[in-house]
């Protein structure tokens, strides 16, 4: 039986500024979409870098960009700029220079959590912020707290999965699953495995190809080969966002 809805999957990590801006494009260009109701979205977790401290013990993202990944200032400073004018397009503030990289293996547990209650994208998106506009530490327990209950979780459930190893697995699953599919920058928009938008778009790109690709799962055209790639802004493995 032919799903009723057709799948969207991202793979996105709340350390990437282009994650955020795409996905606040992604949700205009939905808004503008005919078929909006007959769109299903799941968001899949990847890690810019994993080892990177945990538990609020993050530290400024200008020191991991000149220290881990071995920017020097001046690479820093210009894409700063280029994503600031990607966030005052998007009507966002642009807080990055102040930002804290730390890991995220919890927050993306705390999506996860927010997911079977249909609030995953409440909860992303606050994350976003957090990390983007209000410089906070997301690996943060007292964060991911306020920031789950603020979106309707329980504050029960948000303490028990945070002092458990809950979603650890499912969090290896989608890293692994976008590896076995090819990719390895995000955001990573696929749309029902037939049409890929890697990295930030504009809105009405966004839409060009939403539309696109619905056409073909209405029709029910036979996919054949690798998803058609659209390629924009992404952040890579090594925590490198492009300018």
């Amino acid at each position: 039986m032919e799903s009723e809805k057709m799948k969207i999957e991202v793979w996105t990590d709340i350390m990437c500024p282009y994650c955020y801006i795409g996905k606040i494009h992604y949700e205009k260009a939905l808004k503008q979409f005919e078929h909006a109701d007959e769109v299903e979205l799941e968001w899949k977790a990847f890690q810019l870098n994993p080892d990177l401290p945990d538990k609020g013990n993050g530290y400024p993202v200008n020191e991991y960009l000149t220290r881990t990944a071995g920017l020097s200032e001046e690479k820093v400073n210009n894409m700063h700029q280029a994503i600031k004018v990607l966030a005052d397009n998007a009507g966002v503030r642009f807080n990055l220079p102040n930002a804290i990289a730390a890991n995220t293996r919890d927050a993306h547990r705390l999506i996860k959590l927010a997911a079977t209650k249909g609030l995953d994208s409440a909860v992303l998106m606050r994350l976003s912020k957090a990390y983007f506009e209000e410089a906070g530490d997301y690996s943060d327990r007292a964060l991911l707290l306020s920031i789950g209950t603020d979106a309707g979780l329980e504050e029960s459930e948000v303490h028990a999965m945070l002092g458990s190893d809950d979603y650890l697995y499912e969090i290896k699953q989608d890293i692994q699953e976008m590896a076995n599919l090819g990719f390895d920058t995000v955001p990573t928009f696929l749309m029902d495995r037939r049409q890929a938008i890697v990295g930030s778009e504009p809105v009405d790109l966004f839409l060009k190809v939403l539309r696109k690709a619905h056409t073909d799962w209405k029709n029910r055209v036979v996919k054949e080969g690798e998803p058609e790639v659209t390629k924009g802004k992404s952040c890579s493995a090594d925590g490198v966002c492009e300018i």
